[in-house]
């Protein structure tokens, strides 16, 4: 009793109290300020752990100046909170340490302790052999043909950091072997891959045939063929350059992907299972493309199998719960706009993301399956009860975060984070996180969605150079991706496009339109032909014909069978928003917001220039008022 009196008398508790309170104001402010990018992520454990190590100083100073009155220092007091303070500075440092490390040891760790002759990413390009062309006296021309290519090809590898090429001076004493090289050479090199080519003509076509070879085991690790006229070879040696770079990417990419699967993996048997599974799921993206819908199905159940033994396998091991959940995420998105039965798959994504981060709380693959899951929830409002879209947001936010944090490799959760911040009318930073997603990813796994975002950010910016230019690359990298065939049509929409220009243009915007109908998937071509429709109401806005904008945009409309989350409807609203419509254009944006909540918040912060005539009027300020 004598001890809690004397606590009583030195206002022990009131002074914790206080300190615990203020403690806690300050780490909220600093994890806003760290969780919107404004301070660097070490703030927030460094102000926690200083946090709790100023408790006992605490109550040091209670006991000693709790107490009314004035009371000096005593050198106890002194020597206590000294010690105290040195302890918390080392606990401090360690905690620092840690945090940095974790990442680097995460995701290097499985790569950086092979030997250089088994490590993938380090790759000596040998000279491509030639044979002479048809015409007279064109062995000279060959043998500079292919010469060039090798050279550069062995810059455009050069220009990525996670790659470590053999300079030209390194190969070129091996210049005209027809073998691959022996094991003698492969140690003298220090390289994991080698590239090989062979360049050749036929009917005035020059094929460049390229090789990618496991130096460590001779195996044939992918192979591709490029073609072009012999008459634009040399003007365009650079381009084939650029596209064999990409495959190489690519393809050394997946070797990559292999080791670090197997440097994580404790259990072989379940480790092949894993590779196994991933090819029967590359099998169904190929059935997909060939409309063969039962047909991905079935190979889509067959890899979750597959997963489900290797999971039972190796219960420690996170990858296989993981990529369960990434099969049932890639289900729910191949149904197109068919709800059906997208919750029951993304239900059972969220369980296997969550029984991969019970084993691993640090998987970044897993991370960003939760996130990717929360957030497609969100955007086809699949929630149920007051707050509970908002908290999926949050949810979905933080983990692409986390997801970037443990592995910032992690290309894709930056893409989708910028997809995340552009739905919330963050523009610029949803344009930075695609950069970062650009940057991030040396092995090229989700670059038609990076540029896809570079483009939409650039165009919501009203950026047309950078616009045009990602459009460009997506086209040139992605031919037959209907996105990067509709991102022509978009560009005709900007202010900065002149009347007589789109008109000229809208005979080709018609037939791309076309296209794209034609290269997308059997079940978004239905919309996919009403979206592209409401761009061309814009390109004709652009090219002064209004009655034909309207007239057209009308006939896009198209029901909630087609299009549920209402996206025609705000395209629709922005087109009768040029043509001076304001209460047309509100009537149709509410449609719009009646389908996605959500986005109520995006739109009173939205400060691009596609609503900008609309936004100050009432009507617009009473849909995006807080509800």
């Amino acid at each position: 009793m004598k001890l809690v009196s004397e606590l009583k008398a030195r206002r022990f508790v009131p002074l914790l109290t206080g300190y615990l309170a203020g403690g806690w104001v300050v780490l909220e402010v600093i994890d806003q300020l760290t969780g919107n990018e404004i301070l660097p992520f070490l703030f927030y454990p460094i102000a926690l752990t200083l946090l709790i190590c100023g408790i006992p100083a605490v109550g040091v100073v209670a006991w000693f100046h709790g107490a009314k009155g004035d009371q000096k220092p005593p050198p106890r007091e002194v020597a206590i909170l000294s010690g105290l303070a040195v302890i918390a500075l080392l606990v401090t440092g360690y905690v620092v340490r840690d945090q940095l490390a974790e990442p680097e040891s995460r995701t290097a760790s499985a790569l950086d302790r092979l030997d250089p002759t088994a490590d993938p990413r380090r790759i000596a390009v040998m000279y491509f052999d030639a044979a002479g062309f048809d015409a007279a006296g064109s062995e000279d021309e060959a043998e500079l043909l292919a010469a060039g290519l090798t050279e550069s090809l062995i810059d455009e590898l050069s220009r990525v950091p996670a790659i470590h090429v053999v300079s030209r001076n390194g190969v070129a004493p091996l210049r005209g072997r027809t073998s691959f090289p022996t094991d003698s050479v492969r140690r003298a090199l220090q390289v994991g891959t080698f590239v090989q080519g062979r360049v050749t003509e036929s009917d005035s076509i020059v094929s460049v045939r390229v090789q990618v070879v496991n130096a460590a085991t001779d195996r044939n690790v992918g192979s591709g063929t490029f073609e072009r006229p012999r008459s634009e070879l040399f003007r365009l040696q650079d381009e084939i350059a650029g596209q064999v770079a990409l495959f190489l990417r690519e393809t050394i990419g997946e070797e990559v992907r292999l080791v670090a699967d197997a440097d994580r993996a404790e259990n072989v048997d379940a480790w092949v299972l894993v590779q196994r599974a991933a090819e029967l799921e590359s099998e169904a993206g190929r059935l997909a493309a060939l409309e063969d819908a039962e047909g991905a199905v079935r190979r889509l159940a067959s890899a979750d199998s597959v997963l489900a033994h290797a999971e039972d396998q190796a219960p420690e091991w996170s990858v296989p719960p993981a990529r369960r959940g990434w099969l049932a995420y890639g289900r729910a998105r191949r149904g197109g706009f068919d709800r059906s039965a997208i919750p029951a798959l993304l239900e059972q994504g969220r369980a296997h993301a969550e029984r991969a981060l019970a084993i691993d709380p640090q998987d970044a693959d897993a991370l960003e399956l939760r996130a990717t899951i929360n957030y497609w929830s969100y955007l086809l409002n699949l929630t149920s009860g007051p707050g509970e879209a908002e908290r999926l947001l949050e949810q979905a936010e933080a983990d692409f975060h986390a997801a970037t944090a443990a592995d910032p490799t992690q290309a894709s959760a930056y893409s989708s984070l910028s997809h995340l911040m552009m739905n919330q009318g963050q523009t610029a930073q949803a344009k930075l996180a695609a950069e970062q997603s650009y940057e991030a990813d040396p092995w090229l796994v989700n670059a038609n969605l990076t540029l896809l975002r570079l483009f939409q950010t650039s165009l919501d910016l009203q950026d047309e150079r950078e616009a045009r230019s990602w459009c460009n690359e997506g086209a040139r990298r992605f031919p037959n991706d209907y996105r990067f065939v509709a991102c022509r049509v978009w560009l005709l929409a900007l202010p900065t496009t002149t009347p007589d220009s789109v008109a000229a243009s809208l005979d080709d915007a018609w037939m791309q339109c076309e296209a794209v109908v034609e290269l997308s998937p059997s079940s978004l071509r239905d919309f996919n032909r009403s979206h592209c429709r409401m761009l061309i109401a814009m390109a004709l806005f652009r090219a002064e014909l209004p009655d034909s904008a309207r007239a057209v945009a009308e006939r896009a409309r198209v029901g909630p069978d087609i299009d549920p989350i209402r996206e025609l409807a705000w395209l629709e609203a922005i087109v009768l928003t040029w043509l001076g419509d304001p209460e047309a254009a509100v009537d149709r944006l509410s449609l719009y917001l009646a389908a996605n909540p959500g986005q109520v918040e995006a739109f009173a912060r939205d400060d691009t220039w596609w609503l900008r005539d609309l936004r100050p009027l009432p009507g617009y300020q009473r849909l995006v008022r807080p509800r």
